[in-house]
């Protein structure tokens, strides 16, 4: 790490692949099918496939579980870093809260030793595992608070079980304000914005689970990371991906038996079996991923891929292999959300594709390779070991979104999975297993080449977007109400677009604005006069991407989006 504040405990990096933000309750934002109609548009789209392409995840989810740790996930984000928005926390409630996260500790009872210098068996696990909670809970305690992290709302909460006694948790604080240090004086700190996850490891003790161990991690550190461990991507390079904060929990000296000969040997055995995927806007690229052929036509892919280039109005999808081939787009044969698998049909052959063999034996802490290319040019091989065995596997590779799609391998060479997009951290990704891979590869193996129908990108895309020409213009605003929003923010003057809807909800006003004029004008452009205006009023900036602006002052919080071609705008009362 080159911040020497990350050198000491703390590694601080984003949630990639997500500019969107998840606004809980307490927030006072709720953005719903008024707003945003991404539920009515899947249902449109997954209705046209066949349903016997459809397969059910094997493995049911334990629902009662991962609301638990959903619930101590939230109150340990509490206790470590107090009230959201906190101001002025006085000394009483700051030492309350440190013992009551000081609770929440894993200190299992360590066996005594009367021949061991301090009485206790240094080389049970009790041991170890009280050592390292007993470091690293109160220790990051102090390092959060002297960063003087604060947040405004919870984001995301993903939860991964281990095995039945030890679950692995991360939160997403979006747009959380904190110090860093000055690379150049050690001594300063600036104050920045980031969005920050951590993520927790809960083992049980008494039947109740505690708090192992944990760490934070933020926006450039992934960046960096990634970055680093892909910057060869002319040939393929035995990228030895390690964690620090990993090793501390888990075993990773099978990777050290894993050989340059196994990693080429897989390499050469499946480098033309791969493709990378970028979904096109103009002449740029909105999103990108990489996938791999299962028959002659087929090709397997995140849904997350599919689904976030008709979120971005994609024109086309290019597809292309390790040697520059090209394959042209048929059209899309599946999407399943619950298994993050999309399958497209290409109308040019490859005959080198995937031959899936039946593996039962995935334990924790076998060594694993994912072949993957960021950029689509070249691949690379990271390796890792196991580190979760749910309902997908968990495995101790870094990813970012470019990444998903990607091939996960034993040190057999057998797949045992391809990487998916439930991205967490520089520290852990997911993967879509094997067997639920090898499911649709029998079926689709079943059948003649010609049998399997492909809807075509722009069927979908038309079923996807909102059918404009049928909608009624609809206002659910009371001329008070309007008035008292409008002659604060003068949105009326600003926007030069037809408001088609309007809807106030619980102090909340929606406005969806249609976008009549060509589609290379991007719609955010409508807004740029009212954004200036926002700032002239005072209002700070509270996120900014491409295609959502949050502005906010003492008295109200806006935000700005575009979907397609539509500008929402969300005005509310702090």
């Amino acid at each position: 790490m080159e911040k020497k504040i990350f050198k000491i405990i703390i590694f601080l990096i984003i949630f990639l692949a997500t500019e969107r933000i998840s606004f809980a309750n307490n927030n006072g934002i709720i953005i719903n099918d008024e707003t945003l109609s991404f539920r009515k548009m899947k249902q449109n789209i997954l209705s046209d496939f066949d349903s016997n392409f459809y397969i059910q995840n094997s493995k049911d989810e334990d629902t009662e579980l991962k609301q638990k740790i959903i619930v101590l996930t939230k109150k340990t984000t509490y206790l470590l870093l107090g009230e959201p928005s906190k101001k002025n926390e006085s000394s009483e409630n700051y030492f309350k809260r440190y013992r009551d996260y000081l609770n929440l500790r894993y200190n299992p009872e360590v066996p005594k030793d009367e021949d061991s210098f301090i009485g206790l068996d240094t080389s049970s696990q009790e041991y170890k595992d009280d050592l390292l909670s007993g470091i690293s809970v109160p220790g990051m305690f102090s390092i959060f608070n002297e960063l003087g992290v604060d947040y405004k709302t919870y984001g995301d909460i993903i939860t991964s079980k281990v095995d039945e006694d030890f679950i692995i948790s991360t939160i997403l604080l979006p747009n959380v304000t904190m110090k860093e240090q000055d690379e150049d004086e050690p001594m300063k700190y600036n104050l920045i914005q980031t969005d920050l996850s951590i993520t927790y490891y809960f083992k049980k003790l008494n039947n109740e689970y505690k708090l192992l161990y944990l760490y934070g991690e933020t926006a450039d550190d992934i960046l960096e990371y990634i970055d680093k461990s892909t910057e060869n991507t002319e040939n393929v390079s035995n990228d030895e991906i390690y964690n620090s904060k990993l090793e501390e929990v888990f075993d990773f000296s099978n990777v050290n038996k894993i050989s340059e000969e196994t990693i080429n040997n897989i390499y050469e055995e499946n480098k033309l079996k791969i493709v990378f995927l970028n979904s096109m806007y103009s002449t740029g690229i909105v999103t990108s991923a990489n996938g791999f052929f299962i028959n002659e036509k087929l090709i397997v892919t995140t849904y997350n891929f599919l689904e976030t280039s008709l979120q971005n109005a994609t024109q086309n999808i290019i597809i292309s292999d390790n040697l520059g081939n090209a394959y042209q787009l048929e059209g899309i044969v599946m999407m399943n959300e619950e298994n993050d698998i999309a399958i497209i049909k290409v109308k040019n052959e490859n005959k080198n594709y995937i031959r899936f063999q039946k593996n039962d034996n995935i334990e924790i802490e076998d060594a694993i390779i994912m072949l993957n290319s960021k950029t689509g040019v070249g691949l690379n091989a990271s390796k890792g070991i196991i580190i979760g065995n749910d309902n997908d596997l968990q495995i101790s590779v870094p990813i970012v979104e470019e990444m998903q799609g990607s091939l996960v391998f034993n040190s057999d060479g057998q797949i045992i999975g391809m990487a998916n997009s439930k991205m967490i951290n520089k520290s852990i990704s997911f993967t879509t297993k094997a067997e639920v891979l090898q499911q649709y590869y029998n079926k689709f193996n079943e059948m003649k080449i010609e049998d399997i129908k492909a809807i075509p990108l722009e069927k979908i895309k038309n079923n996807y977007y909102i059918q404009y020409d049928e909608e009624k213009i609809i206002n659910d605003i009371s001329e008070s109400e309007w008035k008292k929003f409008n002659s604060l923010e003068n949105v009326k003057e600003d926007i030069k677009l037809e408001l088609v809807k309007s809807v106030f909800e619980d102090g909340i006003i929606t406005l969806r604005y249609k976008n009549d004029i060509p589609e290379y004008i991007d719609t955010m452009q409508f807004a740029s006069q009212y954004i200036e205006n926002l700032k002239n009023k005072g209002y700070k900036e509270k996120y900014i991407s491409d295609y959502k602006k949050i502005f906010e002052n003492n008295n109200y919080k806006v935000i700005i989006m575009k979907e397609f071609d539509y500008l929402i705008i969300i005005m509310q009362k702090n």
